[in-house]
């Protein structure tokens, strides 16, 4: 039986003051991975030919240089990994949206993401997560959250790591940027890279 390595991240905002520069649009990707390692290897490689420091953060909005940008997704390209994303335009979100906490908010949208990744490959798997928060509590909302929703957890383990520390977190986060950018800005080019890795992505109706 294969086991799967999970990390997700989130692109976006929670926020719905628009008039202050909220997102439109509010993202979160999930990156599976049977070879995590070698997923974790692939971010070290690429900070070595492109000479960025040992300790270089890659975040999509980050990558301001296009040269860099399509020299990682085209890394990403040729990675061995599966995503799945949950996209919503919180313009068309009704008022109880509106009245949750950041936490509730994004946990929300976590657990829609997860009910849409097969049982089988949830099965004995690991979960890691951005931080949104302390570590115990967002695992400890996750926990309750996906009970409330019958949401079966079938992960083994579910951790909670700052991206920096996490390269797998950093995927995720590029494979969110790539889907956001794709609909706030009409720019597919680092989407089209990845789109073969992506199983599904669901657009939100709330």
């Amino acid at each position: 039986m294969i086991t799967f390595t999970f990390a997700g991240d989130e692109s976006g905002d929670v926020s719905f003051s628009f008039a202050k520069g909220a997102s439109r649009y509010f993202v979160v990707a999930v990156i599976a991975t049977a070879a995590p390692e070698d997923l974790r290897q692939l971010l070290v490689v690429l900070r070595q030919k492109a000479s960025l420091p040992a300790h270089y953060e890659f975040a999509f909005n980050s990558l301001s240089s296009a040269p860099l940008r399509r020299r990682v997704f085209d890394a990403l390209a040729g990675a061995d990994f599966q995503a799945w994303a949950v996209i919503v335009d919180k313009t068309t979100l009704p008022d109880s949206f509106k009245v949750m906490s950041g936490l509730e908010f994004y946990l929300y949208f976590v657990t829609e993401l997860l009910r849409q990744i097969p049982s089988d490959k949830r099965e004995g798997a690991t979960l890691i997560l951005d931080e949104y928060g302390s570590p115990a509590r967002v695992r400890s909302e996750l926990r309750r959250v996906m009970a409330i929703r019958d949401i079966p957890r079938h992960f083994k383990r579910i951790q909670i790591k700052r991206s920096k520390s996490e390269p797998l977190i950093q995927i995720a986060d590029l494979v969110a940027g790539a889907i956001l950018r794709r609909d706030s800005k009409s720019d597919v080019e680092a989407y089209d890279a990845i789109a073969s890795k992506l199983q599904h992505i669901l657009e939100f109706q709330g």
